[in-house]
């Protein structure tokens, strides 16, 4: 079998059907990636951009096609100025390290952040291509906040942590956008594991192109178009070398939803596509057009309250909380919800249990936490 573009002999096969040859296929990657960025027209011509890496297979490729774009000299220069960050924790600082070394390769410098300042309310831009020193009692708060939570849970979380502290870099650096490097498979594992963990109203900015929860900071998805299939084999011909290295707990929800979607796709080739195509449907049926509302506290999804009549799991919260005694029942009503001056409105959604200063998830994950894990500069917001 030749290419299906020019006809020479194939050397990449996708889908066990579409045949390429390196360089078509070298082709049709990089379009994929200018052209996600270029439709969606996000994007000013010469604007500060942060990218987030990993070290793994997407974040390599995302890495090596930013380089390729702003090293053109026509009228296809991708027009951005990169700005890299890595976050890392204690068990990865050779993943660090590798990093500031797969970015010195194309004369780029990185900012390496620890994920335990995530515990300060200070988050100060260290200097690039080094590894920063953090102190004790942070790691040991960071290690032990994520460890008093189910690994679910934990792997959740962590996922805003990341968010949240890229949105912070950002604005230090001026960005208005950041780069992330979720392929197509990355983003059907999170479309099941949202919809597992009760986040199926955030599918709009998880799931899709962009993130625009924050006001200042959008966070673009520029390689979602393309899937671990095809990076495969764009590392093979680049000869690039990522550092493969998963924050997914093992025992977690999400590494057997991965495994499912994995082991799914090698013997049904349209289940990612499938599963990604729905994501789209539902994010557009999600989307508000960008109404602000109160958002929550960890990972600023709107809090807006649907007009809907009661539900089975709002019923069941409700009656757990009533059988309490009243003082308690008092009390933890007006902790977690301004559900006492709605008590008559049976239209309103009913979530007594919920903190009425986050949103469903992280409402899930706070009440399986211990709360003085929590930073104080989140505790403040949470009125602790």
């Amino acid at each position: 079998m030749n290419c299906k573009k020019c006809g020479s002999p194939k050397t990449v096969i996708l889908r066990k059907k579409d045949y390429y040859c390196n360089d078509c296929f070298m082709v049709s990657t990089n379009h994929k990636f200018r052209a996600c960025i270029g439709k969606n027209k996000v994007l000013s011509p010469n604007e500060n951009v942060l990218i987030g890496l990993s070290g793994g297979l997407g974040s390599t490729v995302l890495l090596d096609l930013v380089h390729h774009g702003v090293s053109l000299e026509n009228t296809k220069k991708l027009r951005i100025t990169p700005f890299f960050i890595h976050l890392f924790d204690d068990n990865c600082k050779g993943l660090a390290e590798s990093i500031i070394v797969q970015c010195q390769k194309y004369n780029f410098n990185v900012y390496v952040v620890h994920l335990a300042v995530y515990m300060s309310s200070n988050c100060t831009l260290p200097e690039p291509n080094c590894i920063p020193d953090v102190e004790e009692k942070e790691t040991i708060a960071f290690r032990d906040m994520l460890n008093s939570m189910p690994p679910s849970a934990a792997t959740d979380f962590l996922l805003k942590i990341k968010r949240s502290l890229l949105v912070e870099y950002a604005k230090q650096l001026k960005c208005n956008a950041v780069f992330t490097a979720e392929t197509t498979n990355t983003l059907a594992i999170n479309f099941l594991s949202n919809l597992a963990v009760g986040r199926g109203s955030q599918l709009q900015n998880d799931i899709g192109f962009c993130d625009a929860r924050d006001e200042y900071v959008k966070i673009i998805k520029p390689i979602k178009d393309i899937s671990n299939e095809e990076l495969k084999y764009y590392v093979d011909i680049r000869q690039l070398a990522p550092v493969y290295y998963s924050d997914i707990k093992k025992s977690s929800m999400q590494s057997v939803i991965s495994a499912f979607v994995s082991d799914l796709q090698g013997n049904f080739q349209a289940t990612i596509s499938t599963v990604c195509k729905t994501a789209d449907k539902i994010g557009e049926h999600n989307n508000n057009e960008n109404i602000m509302h109160e958002r929550c506290v960890i990972c600023e999804s709107d809090l807006q309250a649907k007009d809907m009549k009661l539900s089975a799991l709002e019923a069941t919260n409700l009656s757990r909380t009533v059988s309490f005694e009243n003082t308690q029942l008092k009390q933890n009503l007006e902790n977690n919800a301004d559900f006492l001056n709605n008590f008559d409105d049976i239209n309103f959604s009913m979530f007594p249990l919920i903190h009425k200063y986050l949103c469903y998830g992280c409402s899930r994950n706070y009440s399986e936490m211990s709360q003085s894990a929590l930073p104080l500069h989140i505790q403040k917001k949470l009125n602790l």
